[in-house]
């Protein structure tokens, strides 16, 4: 009975400590200092897409020029990575021009490579079925360790979307149970400590309750990539989700602050963090800063793809809906104070009205 008790202080402790290790670092946060950044890198932000387009220009241009074959593939291939964050159906189109390529230099593998990449491109602007029918194109046997993974993590991703936006239970879990068997895959395929394990793994450990760990791998993630990129914004945001887990809104804001920083300033269209920070940002009481923050994130989005997603669309909802009821709340506020000015001003012109009278 002892060691029991014993076993179990013990275990309370470290799971104590594997908390405050994980939210330790609280105090060191500026929220404001960052949000300054944020609010700069907005204004700022028609430089860092002068910059992309201007890359993109430069690939077209050697594009065209280009004779050989190969090289065109390499450069379609550029092509696609540069318009995947920024430009859906640009994307789409330089994927079709690969796969195109692809099949004439006899590239079985890429040819799947590339469908699969556009179908995870299809899913992320909604577009299931396109997803579902470019996968079943792809021919899995002729597929290397790296296009099977993202052969996977394209029916990963299509899987939970659809899951995710299903409204009876049992077809939800069908398709949640299919993400489930795809991240496996995923996983027992990966590299330790690539992306795709880094973000994965951290999903499962989220999942189990496991945060310490979670973090772990969050902080060796962190080393990998360099700051200031695309890959550390989507670290950056699978830490702030192990902190909403945590309940640690400080550091949740933190993180998904950062993350949304590193995109405005890679002129990434494809964004969320910035959504959500909106949508915290309004739970604070912060109105003005989480409109500003929600409208260029929509017309961002919207430029990515013309069709807003129903969390997009949820987002939109929710703030602008806080910020309405809390204009209404400041309009009464205001109503009622006006008119117990107005009545004393009345009660005033009264009894000075009545006081003139008595003088006479």
């Amino acid at each position: 009975m002892k060691k029991r008790v014993v076993f179990f202080i013990l275990l309370t402790i470290v799971g104590a400590g594997a908390l405050m290790s994980a939210q330790d670092t609280s105090q060191e946060v500026d929220l404001q200092a960052l949000y300054q950044q944020i609010d700069e890198a907005i204004d700022q932000s028609p430089q860092y897409v002068a910059k992309r387009r201007a890359q993109i220009a430069d690939a077209r241009k050697t594009l065209l020029a280009e004779r050989n074959q190969e090289k065109q593939f390499a450069l379609a291939e550029q092509l696609f990575a540069l318009y995947k964050p920024f430009r859906n159906d640009s994307a789409l189109h330089f994927a079709d021009l690969c796969i195109a390529l692809a099949d004439s230099l006899n590239l079985k593998d890429k040819v799947g490579l590339y469908r699969s990449l556009k179908a995870r491109q299809c899913s992320t602007a909604g577009l299931y079925v396109e997803s579902l029918n470019l996968l079943k194109q792809v021919d899995k046997k002729v597929l290397g360790p790296h296009e099977l993974i993202q052969y996977y993590a394209a029916l990963m991703h299509v899987y939970g979307e659809i899951g995710s936006y299903s409204q009876q239970e049992d077809v939800k879990w069908k398709y949640y149970n299919l993400q489930d068997t795809y991240r496996d895959s995923v996983l027992a395929l990966a590299e330790e400590g690539s992306e795709e394990y880094m973000h994965l793994k951290m999903d499962v450990l989220t999942a189990r309750k496991q945060y310490q760990d979670a973090l772990n791998i969050s902080n060796a993630w962190l080393k990998k990539v360099e700051e200031g990129t695309h890959e550390c914004a989507f670290a950056d945001f699978y830490r702030s989700v192990v902190y909403e887990k945590l309940g640690n809104e400080v550091l949740q804001r933190y993180w998904l602050g950062m993350s949304a920083l590193d995109d405005i300033k890679c002129a990434v269209y494809d964004q969320a963090s910035l959504f959500m920070l909106a949508g915290r940002l309004c739970n604070d009481g912060d109105y003005e800063r989480a409109y500003r923050y929600m409208r260029f994130t929509e017309a961002c989005n919207l430029a990515f793809s013309p069709q807003l997603r129903n969390y997009q669309v949820r987002y939109i909802s929710q703030i602008t809906g806080t910020i309405y009821k809390d204009s209404q709340a400041r309009y009464s506020r205001l109503l009622i104070i006006a008119c117990a000015v107005g009545a004393l001003l009345l009660v005033v012109i009264i009894w000075l009205l009545v006081r003139q009278r008595r003088k006479r």
